[in-house]
């Protein structure tokens, strides 16, 4: 029948379909352990070697909690987490071990398994809260479908505990030459509105529904019965920084009374897969506050320019500067900034090492500071 060599045909795709930028597995951490020995040095090296595999989740674990959160909430994340430590190690290798002094002391290289490790992390509710932007375009015009598999996106974006871009940001969008560009494939068309709305990841992508060109076939009880396969090409973006962070295609087939329904049914499928997808990756990203803002400078001369730059690394906060472009006495760079724009706005407008420069700050946004200088 029609319907088996279509999910035949599904399930091929799905075995082809690979994620090209996808984040690491594991993490890879060197610890040391420690047991006073007693009358039984093996079992001195088992709490050892244990106690080394805690550490070694604890740190991996440091890399995805929001320090302020790790700090409230410590009693409730080593009950959770530490006590269950091995059951995030999938592997570990004893570099060295000795016995002195009554101790056991083992180094340890182990292998902290990160999907488990976030989504523990994300129940508990100690991952950053992602800003989320879901962007689905239909290669077949605005259909019903692509509604139903953006609502399943949402749906999953907030059950993993992110929050939502708000109306303001999906409705920058609605640009007709955005929406085209979009359409062909460019999706960092988004990426500078969405910086400025203050979005932190983006989900992008084109939808797709093929329905059973046969028409309704008959299933059991003479039920008839329309069947659609649904395809969803998406990738995911960091937008302060443009990395492209995963990249795939999901497929969904399903059957409905009538072609609206099977549609519906089926990319919605394909959005649940997506959502799975996607929002682990989400949480597997690092939850470092800081984020790249982009810095416009008006009014400075080349030699300027040069001692600016240099006056403009010693802002506190400032991790990096890098200058993207001067041109007719307009710099731009792209600052690493450990906060938000806000407080980096207020840092320079503060900073002793700007005065000279008479800088005057004139627009900020969550992504973009604009400034004129002399």
């Amino acid at each position: 029948m029609l319907w088996k060599r279509l999910l035949l045909a599904l399930t091929l795709t799905l075995n082809l379909a690979t994620a090209s930028f996808a984040a690491p597995e594991v993490q890879t951490v060197t610890v040391d352990g420690e047991a006073a020995i007693g009358s039984d040095p093996a079992r001195a090296r088992e709490e050892a070697v244990a106690q080394a595999n805690r550490l070694a989740v604890e740190q991996a674990m440091g890399v995805y909690v929001v320090s302020e959160t790790e700090i409230r909430d410590m009693v409730v994340v080593r009950d959770s987490i530490l006590t269950k430590a091995s059951g995030y190690i999938s592997g570990y290798k004893i570099l060295s071990e000795s016995k002195a002094n009554g101790i056991y002391k083992v180094k340890v290289q182990a292998n902290v398994s990160v999907a488990p490790l976030v989504d523990q992390l994300a129940k508990l509710g100690l991952l950053r809260d992602w800003t989320v932007a879901v962007v689905l375009v239909s290669n077949a015009g605005v259909r019903a479908s692509n509604e139903a598999a953006k609502t399943r996106l949402n749906e999953l974006m907030l059950s993993r505990g992110f929050k939502l871009a708000d109306n303001q940001a999906v409705v920058a969008l609605n640009n007709p030459e955005v929406l085209k560009q979009l359409q062909k494939g460019n999706y960092m068309a988004a990426v500078p509105i969405l910086r400025d709305q203050g979005v932190d990841v983006l989900v992008v992508g084109t939808t797709l529904t093929r329905v059973n060109a046969e028409g309704a076939i008959e299933t059991y009880g003479g039920i008839k019965t329309v069947m659609s396969q649904g395809q969803l090409d998406a990738r995911l973006i960091r937008v302060d920084t443009g990395e492209i962070l995963a990249a795939k295609s999901f497929q969904g087939v399903a059957g409905g009374s009538s072609n609206d329904i099977a549609e519906s049914k089926s990319i919605e499928k394909a959005a649940a897969s997506a959502g799975e997808y996607f929002s682990l990756e989400i949480a597997k990203l690092p939850a470092a506050p800081s984020a790249v803002v982009q810095l416009t400078i008006r009014g400075l001369s080349f030699n300027r320019e040069r001692e600016f730059r240099t006056a403009l690394n010693k802002v506190p906060g400032l991790r990096k500067v890098s200058r993207a472009i001067y041109r007719n006495q307009v710099a731009q760079y792209e600052l690493d900034y450990q906060g938000k724009a806000d407080s980096l706005a207020e840092a320079m407008a503060d900073a002793t090492a700007l005065k000279p420069f008479k800088f005057d700050i004139t627009s900020v946004s969550s992504g973009a500071i604009e400034a004129n200088a002399k």
